[in-house]
């Protein structure tokens, strides 16, 4: 899935689930509201939502956390706005006519770790005026041959 679109309609069919699920507050037997859970969930990739499902399949195995989730006591919501990384940084993706993927961060730190994630066919960094790259993520950069350029 490489268009943004979907994804954006991912986001929000999401959101509107996992917000439906928290809605809830079911009563326990003396009359008190349940404690509920919620876990924030960040899915801004095709890795991020494998990854997330792969969590719901796990927790499904668990019978008492299973009957949690279908009762709202434990709900999913989305980390941060659409388009935003866990990090903080203002990120997006698109691919050249060549391609290779373009990665734009508009601010924020990016690590070395921001760096191990980006997708392989990555040639290229867009960097914002409010992005800072610190010495190791350049290194890494450098090491697999992609450019940064600076916006």
């Amino acid at each position: 899935m490489s268009d943004p679109a979907i994804a954006a309609l991912i986001r929000e069919v999401l959101a509107e689930e996992l917000g439906k699920l928290g809605a809830a507050k079911a009563p326990d037997g003396a009359g008190k509201a349940v404690q509920h859970q919620r876990e924030a969930v960040a899915i801004r990739s095709d890795d991020d939502l494998a990854r997330f499902v792969a969590k719901v399949l796990k927790y499904a195995e668990n019978p008492k956390t299973r009957k949690d989730m279908l009762q709202g006591r434990l709900a999913f919501e989305l980390d941060g706005q659409a388009g935003h990384s866990p990090s903080g940084n203002d990120q997006s993706q698109s691919r050249s006519a060549g391609g290779d993927e373009v990665v734009s961060i508009a601010s924020g730190m990016v690590s070395e770790r921001h760096v191990d994630r980006l997708p392989k066919a990555t040639k290229r960094v867009l960097l914002g005026k409010a992005a800072k790259l610190t010495p190791l993520a350049r290194d890494r950069l450098s090491h697999r041959g992609i450019r940064i350029e600076r916006t």
